[in-house]
């Protein structure tokens, strides 16, 4: 199971962090690891950072896929100006909120949104009045 964003994100930095300061060290530490000479093997951070156009599974993806949700149901005629609120969330989830003017317009907006690429998941937290 992957790592949460944010703990991916600290481990990222806390492991720069640990390189820069071992390449700092000109003299090695008390305990000998230098540079050239680390116990372990140090994962590949020449993309760390970097987004993937159109990828639900980073923050910038979900507010992509997001969007195209929120389009979806504004293009809907039936469904525009509801005031439905849409939350995207990493791997592709998505939340929908807001008010409903029947159960027909709710299974219509839960449809719309899972026909659109990137969706994996929708959680229905609309509410009919």
């Amino acid at each position: 199971m992957p790592y949460p964003a944010p703990l991916r994100i600290a481990a990222t930095s806390a492991a720069l962090a640990a390189c820069a300061l071992l390449a700092a060290c000109s003299g090695g530490t008390p305990w000998g690891a230098t540079p050239q000479n680390l116990p372990v093997t140090l994962p590949d951070l020449r993309h760390a950072g970097q987004v993937v156009d159109g990828a639900s599974g980073s923050t910038a993806g979900a507010l992509r896929v997001a969007e195209r949700v929120q389009q979806a149901l504004a293009a809907d005629p039936q469904l525009a100006g509801q005031g439905l609120t849409v939350e995207g969330l990493e791997g592709g989830l998505i939340v929908l909120g807001g008010p409903v003017r029947s159960t027909g317009d709710r299974q219509r907006a839960l449809d719309t949104a899972r026909r659109v690429p990137g969706v994996s998941q929708v959680v229905d937290r609309m509410r009919t009045p």
